[in-house]
């Protein structure tokens, strides 16, 4: 028999990992002592593409496929067929032989909720075994294998990424402010509430997201990060200055309005400063 896959809480941001395993135990009862091979086929499960070895899919809310992949081996090839020798002693046998499972490319597209799929024993998409041959390229005579299913609840997920902020070449007497603008795109499964927020950066005694500073040696420059055009509303990593949104499975970008302000004189050379962006949801 194969155990159930439960994949438990899916987090559909890109890249992220979720694996589970188990495995098929095989019992054997009759012959007093010798070797019992067992041949196992697993087919496609009750959604896959027909393909060979099958690519498999969960079902979800709606129709919705979440991909998914069975191995013989952590990171192996899909699994298609196992051979298992059963030791037999005194008319009794079994053998283990761990299955693992890994979901392949998440989506923030994919809406929450639950995925299933499952396995019949017998049929063209569910578990064959094959007993008393020596390899599974032989016949042997079939019996029941017995069914098992796949299961995940894909959670709110969100993913993140951002532009550089980069204003160029300034002039080492600054009399009006320096303005220029990057980028933050949030993707977040539809429905999901989140809050992005931006650090105060690297700056030495920084505590105001209007007045963050970049470094160049022993000097600084003072610049603000701003969630509208005019610089009025900064944009920090409180409640009161981060920005809220809502998921809808696609990419919403949010402008960050940048300004270094006027009447400083730095020092010359190269400004940087390293702001952490975070979405919480």
């Amino acid at each position: 028999m194969t155990t159930d896959f439960d994949f438990g809480s899916v987090s559909l941001r890109a890249g992220a990992v979720n694996q589970t395993s188990g495995n098929v135990k095989v019992t054997c009862t009759g012959g007093l002592v010798g070797l019992v091979g067992v041949c196992l086929t697993y087919g496609g499960g009750s959604a896959n593409d027909g393909g060979s070895p099958p690519r498999r899919y969960m079902v979800g809310p709606g129709g919705s496929l979440l991909e998914y992949q069975l191995r013989q081996t952590s990171g192996g090839a899909a699994l298609s067929q196992i051979f298992v020798e059963v030791v037999m002693l005194l008319g009794n046998g079994s053998a283990t032989v761990p299955i693992f499972a890994d979901i392949l490319s998440p989506s923030v597209q994919l809406p929450t909720g639950s995925y299933n799929a499952s396995y019949s024993s017998g049929g063209a998409n569910g578990v064959k075994m094959r007993v008393g041959v020596l390899t599974c390229n032989l016949l042997g005579q079939e019996l029941a294998a017995g069914g098992f299913a796949v299961r995940g609840v894909a959670a709110s997920s969100c993913d993140v990424s951002t532009t550089t902020l980069d204003f160029g070449d300034v002039p080492s007497q600054l009399v009006q402010a320096v303005d220029k603008t990057a980028s933050v795109t949030v993707s977040c499964t539809g429905g999901t509430p989140y809050r992005v927020s931006l650090g105060l950066g690297q700056g030495p005694g920084v505590s105001n997201p209007a007045a963050r500073k970049m470094k160049y040696l022993l000097s600084t420059l003072t610049y603000g990060l701003f969630q509208d055009t005019a610089r009025s509303q900064p944009w920090g990593d409180t409640l009161a200055t981060n920005v809220a949104g809502t998921g809808a499975g696609l990419a919403q970008v949010y402008t960050i309005y940048g300004r270094i302000f006027g009447n400083q004189t730095p020092t010359i050379g190269i400004y940087t400063d390293s702001v952490v962006v975070t979405v919480v949801y």
